[in-house]
């Protein structure tokens, strides 16, 4: 079923909507569609049902006159409503898309999108689409329209975009991003923290690429992801005003080393699909935050809490990647008693506790400090 039937479905739909194009994010579980019928083209992102990410749509042009007023009841009864007249640059119409003439740029966190007729921006749906009655914005709409905003020259996102082509096209490069910056991120951690005992890649041989550095030493065993800085993450700019200084992250834990071959494969195996979790659910990582920890199968320490405030722990600056700055979180496991108490109190209050035990935040042993 077609998208503008999903949303706008009616017996009364005269004819059943062509699609021009489809294609899938490359990071996220997103799909882009264009749509056109006799009346008007529209522009979707559609989020898989297992996440909250739902369906974004926007306006893109009428096809035949715009009427005065909106239409309440064709709007009410299912059909895919024509933009009011005040809010179109084209009152008249506009002529029929052409597949061939379109495509898609996706943003760099795969979250929002670019339609694009041949090498100009007909449309772009930004991660924040559908908060407060925002739609997305289009170029051939006027101000604040019920389906499409106006894309101004104030506006901030045609820049991402062709930030988006650059980065995009950086990948396709023999030196591409990754060759560039594992080297470098290796060494930032092998002058830190000691030479890698062993390198895993942890990606699945499937893009983007991502590494594991491990340092099995005598006391402490070291893990810390390589790469996934590379990419931003989705959905930081709805909850931070800079998302710059948000959006990019690399992970580590640090446990105390009475650790079998077959307990480091298991944290390996863990830690690739945490490294996945922001992109395929479609959200972000970052300070205070906690996740399940299952790969050593302790009874009481099954969480771990995402932080870099501890005071014991190594500070490990990575510097900026794409004028973004990249945080290094720890992976602190904590038991269901303590990740309570961040969900009560804020994550402030669990990382004083556990400043207060020193380096028996290594361990799976440790008494709960709540």
């Amino acid at each position: 079923m077609s998208f503008l039937k999903k949303i706008f479905s009616t017996k009364e739909a005269e004819k059943e909507p062509e699609v021009l194009l489809e294609e899938e994010s490359p990071l996220c579980p997103i799909k882009a569609i264009v749509e056109q019928d006799e009346r008007v083209v529209y522009f979707y992102l559609w989020g898989d049902e297992e996440t909250n990410f739902g369906i974004k749509s926007c306006w893109v042009r009428n096809l035949t006159h715009a009427p005065d007023e909106l239409e309440t009841k064709l709007l009410n009864k299912g059909i895919p409503p024509l933009l009011p007249r005040q809010y179109c640059k084209f009152p008249e119409g506009q002529e029929k898309l052409k597949p061939g003439d379109l495509s898609i740029v996706w943003l760099e966190e795969g979250d929002g999108a670019a339609l694009f007729l041949k090498d100009e921006i007909l449309a772009i749906i930004p991660a924040w689409s559908g908060l407060e009655d925002f739609p997305g914005y289009a170029r051939d709409c006027k101000g604040h329209g019920n389906f499409a905003w106006e894309i101004t020259d104030s506006n901030e996102l045609p820049e991402r975009v062709e930030q988006a082509i650059a980065c995009w096209y950086s990948w396709s490069s023999e030196l591409n991003p990754f060759r560039l910056e594992q080297p470098r991120i290796l060494e930032v951690y092998e002058d830190l923290l000691g030479k890698s005992d062993k390198y895993y890649a942890i990606d699945g041989n499937q893009w983007p690429p991502k590494g594991l550095y491990l340092r099995n030493g005598a006391s402490k065993t070291v893990f810390a992801t390589v790469g996934l800085s590379l990419i931003p993450m989705p959905s930081v700019e709805m909850y931070v005003d800079d998302r710059l200084e948000h959006n990019r992250i690399e992970l580590g834990i640090i446990l105390d080393s009475q650790l079998q071959e077959s307990d480091l494969q298991n944290i390996a195996e863990w830690i690739s699909g945490q490294a996945c979790l922001p992109w395929d659910n479609i959200t972000f990582f970052g300070e205070g935050h906690t996740i399940n920890f299952q790969p050593l199968n302790s009874n009481k320490f099954n969480s771990v809490i995402l932080t870099n405030q501890l005071e014991l722990l190594p500070k490990i600056e990575l510097g900026k990647y794409r004028n973004s700055h990249v945080n290094f979180l720890w992976m602190v496991p904590i038991s269901q008693k303590e990740r309570k108490d961040v969900i009560d109190n804020g994550s402030e209050s669990l990382i004083s506790k556990l400043d207060k035990i020193g380096t028996a935040i290594y361990s799976l042993d440790r008494d709960e400090v709540v």
